[in-house]
């Protein structure tokens, strides 16, 4: 069932992290998509701008959090908010596992990047028409923007009703509109 993690639900922190990844990632490739030309399509710039931005943005991402961490290293050690104060080597290793957490965690957004940058290069070899490339591109976010509360629920552990599938399908409409539309009438 697509809302059912293998590993089963992630804690409350790490599902908000996440989230906050795949609706980032989403939001920014976006913006890289909507912006493209038929020309920076058909040139190859288009789909590296949106490669380039998947893969920037999940450095930046992990590096902010990694900088915050050493900075304030109470704030996200488990162990210090139960009062338990365990030895160095056992911080080392709640630090450690932490990174790898969020190297994790922060995937959602360099994975955001890879299907519409693949449609772009479609466009750029001739494959398909620049245009039909935006448009598609911009549509796999738009259906990846429609499926939050999917992921939501599935990073939680939670089923998903009815009343989540339509909601998303309302959303992925409204923003299918806003990409036809700045597609059609930016360029």
């Amino acid at each position: 069932m697509l809302t059912e993690r293998r590993g089963g639900p992630l804690p409350a922190h790490r599902a908000a992290s996440r989230l906050s990844a795949y609706v980032y990632g989403n939001i920014l490739v976006l913006a890289a998509v909507v912006v493209a030309s038929g020309e920076s399509i058909y040139d190859g710039h288009a789909g590296l701008i949106v490669v380039g931005t998947g893969v920037t943005t999940y450095i930046a991402h992990v590096f902010a959090d990694l900088l915050a961490r050493a900075n304030i290293p109470e704030a996200h050690r488990a162990d210090d908010h139960h009062g338990r104060h365990a030895g160095d080597d056992a911080h080392r290793q709640a630090a450690r596992r932490e990174v790898f957490e969020e190297l994790r965690d922060a995937v959602p957004i360099a994975s955001s990047a890879i299907w519409p940058a693949i449609v772009l290069v479609l466009g750029y070899h001739g494959l398909i028409p620049t245009d039909a490339a935006q448009l598609i591109a911009g549509g796999i976010i738009v259906l990846r923007i429609a499926s939050i509360q999917i992921v939501t629920e599935r990073v939680r552990g939670n089923r998903l009703d009815l009343g989540m599938v339509i909601a998303g399908l309302v959303a992925a409409g409204l923003a299918g509109v806003i990409v036809v539309l700045k597609t059609f009438l930016g360029h």
